[in-house]
């Protein structure tokens, strides 16, 4: 494996990265802890930053800005700076839809740099595009989607093989998927959940303002509130009610999140009052930063019921393990994979119907009559989680404090040494070399149309004028008095395209060379003025549009 191209450059938009919005979401968690981690630990000397304006790239800064004690130099690149990208050689992306990415690389050289998506929600129709455009887009063996946890990778595989298979079938040959799928976990920064000095006081006043007792006992869930999308609270409602009825101990439940309407609100405040009327159920606003930092330490076990096929990784039992404390989740996706039944926690039997059973909801959601919340939704409804099994589950934690804390040590210690960014960014510096490798040993060729579908204009509609200007066409003067060309650019008629113009001056110049010349070839004007004879084409479509040139008729 190489030594070198261990560094990448970052597809940065704010949505992706930042946790300072009114939904807050899991991938936007994930995104910063991240970036944060990525640059907190990487063996780099500079941060690239990919994005389309310099505004963001300015926000990219003010964010990364404290993120190392030594701060990195910073690059922008864009997607009108390809060849900035030889430097990084990779491009991270968080999310799985790299084939835009691909295709925007055919402008260069397809060995030019690699591609890095990493898989979030794979449920969606987008998600599932984007895999498609694994295999039909122009993506490389030295690209890589990383998949956070067995489950999504094993979700991935179903999906493209099934695509191969179909278009298999359509072109009558063999389909190979290009893109490698490793298996790397999403990380936290382990020091943002050890307790503060100044937890002490956020936890005596908040167990004061809801009567929680010494020797009371406090569940905990973080995460966003939401039947249809993320955990379906009436299992755990069900379960710690039955729990309830078996302790003498008083049960707080509190649900840390963020409800996105008055309804969904409506729909947990009152279920907790139905369903576990002899819990303390308590909701608070999980987006307030000092939320967000302290009420890891109010918590006496966490848990989170997932069984939503939206979730896929879950990032919320990791940062309770480095908080210490044992967690209570559901054996589902990648849940199985960070909690240790029996060592850091407590997983909770799941079960949904057959492969088969779902076709009708999978058509109403393709077709339109049902959007994706609604689908997602209906699907949990027809997911299980065994309620008896998770009662004694949390009954065995709140009747035994030694078992808490030794599980609360237990997953404290597996999530510094597994889930540490400070562990995990060496593992993905070790992916981007070994795509740096595999590039380094593919072969280039002769791109003829980067993207086919989105060709040069004035090659798809090249049967539409009477004539093409091409290098040798001739040109001279419009007649009548010369305007000057800023008497166009300046005007809304013109200057339209001024993006893709050179300076005032350098066309004023073309102008002068036109008239002493009399009649010239476009080819003249590029090489005596330094220009590409294809870009010179283009300017001179220009000036004849604004008709301070004529195009003289081909001879031919």
């Amino acid at each position: 494996m190489s030594g070198e191209n261990r560094n990448t450059a970052i597809y940065y938009e704010l949505d992706g990265y930042t946790t300072t919005q009114k939904r807050l979401l899991g991938r936007q968690v994930a995104g910063e802890s991240f970036l944060r981690g990525f640059v907190k630990n990487a063996d780099i000397d500079s941060l690239h930053c990919f994005t389309d304006y310099p505004d963001k790239f300015k926000a990219f800064n003010e964010q990364v800005a404290d993120y190392r004690e030594t701060p990195l130099k910073t690059s922008w690149i864009s997607p009108l700076s390809l060849q900035k990208m030889d430097e990084p050689g990779c491009l991270f992306y968080s999310g799985p839809g790299i084939e835009h990415l691909a295709w925007q690389r055919r402008q260069t050289r397809r060995t030019a740099y690699s591609l890095c998506g990493m898989t979030h929600t794979t449920c969606s129709q987008e998600a599932m595009q984007a895999f498609g455009g694994l295999i039909t887009g122009p993506v490389e063996e030295w690209d890589a989607v990383i998949c956070t946890s067995t489950s999504v990778k094993k979700t991935m595989e179903y999906a493209l093989d099934n695509w191969a298979e179909y278009l298999g079938s359509r072109t009558g040959s063999k389909v190979k998927r290009r893109v490698q799928l490793p298996l790397l976990p999403l990380g936290i920064n382990c020091d943002e959940f050890e307790r503060p000095k100044n937890a002490d006081a956020f936890v005596k006043s908040f167990k004061e303002e809801h009567k929680i007792g010494k020797d009371d006992v406090v569940i905990l869930y973080v995460g966003r509130l939401a039947s249809h999308a993320k955990a379906h609270p009436l299992p755990m409602y069900q379960a710690l009610e039955k729990a309830a009825q078996k302790t003498k101990r008083k049960i707080h439940l509190v649900q840390s999140g963020w409800f996105a309407t008055d309804t969904i609100e409506k729909q947990f405040v009152e279920g907790a009052r139905k369903f576990c009327p002899s819990v303390n159920a308590i909701f608070i606003d999980g987006r307030v930063p000092a939320t967000r930092k302290h009420i890891w330490h109010v918590g006496d076990i966490f848990t989170t019921l997932a069984d939503n096929i939206q979730e896929t990784f879950g990032i919320t039992p990791i940062e309770a393990m480095a908080a210490g404390m044992p967690v209570v989740a559901t054996d589902w996706d990648g849940y199985r994979e960070t909690v240790r039944d029996g060592i850091d926690g407590l997983l909770v039997r799941t079960t949904m119907p057959a492969p088969g059973s779902g076709r009708p909801l999978a058509y109403r959601y393709q077709v339109g009559y049902d959007h994706y919340d609604r689908y997602i939704g209906q699907v949990s409804l027809f997911t299980n989680v065994d309620t008896d099994h998770c009662a004694a589950a949390y009954l065995k934690l709140i009747e035994d404090p030694e078992l808490r804390k030794k599980m609360g040590a237990e997953g404290k210690k597996r999530a510094n040494e597994v889930y540490d960014w400070a562990v995990l960014i060496p593992q993905y510096q070790d992916l981007w070399a070994d795509l740096a490798d595999r590039r380094a040993a593919g072969k280039d060729e002769i791109i003829k149309i980067p993207v086919p579908l989105i060709d040069d204009p004035f090659a798809s509609y090249a049967h539409y004028p009477t004539q093409l200007m091409v290098p040798k066409t001739t040109l001279s003067l419009a007649e009548g008095d010369r305007k000057k060309v800023n008497h166009y650019l300046s005007d809304s008629l013109g200057n339209g395209a001024s993006h893709l113009m050179p300076s005032e001056e350098v066309l004023e110049a073309i102008l002068d060379f036109i008239a002493d010349k009399k009649v010239c070839s476009i080819a003249e004007i590029a090489e005596v003025h330094n220009l590409r004879p294809d870009r010179m084409v283009l300017f001179a479509g220009w000036l004849a549009k604004m008709d301070l040139i004529k195009v003289l008729p081909d001879q031919n």
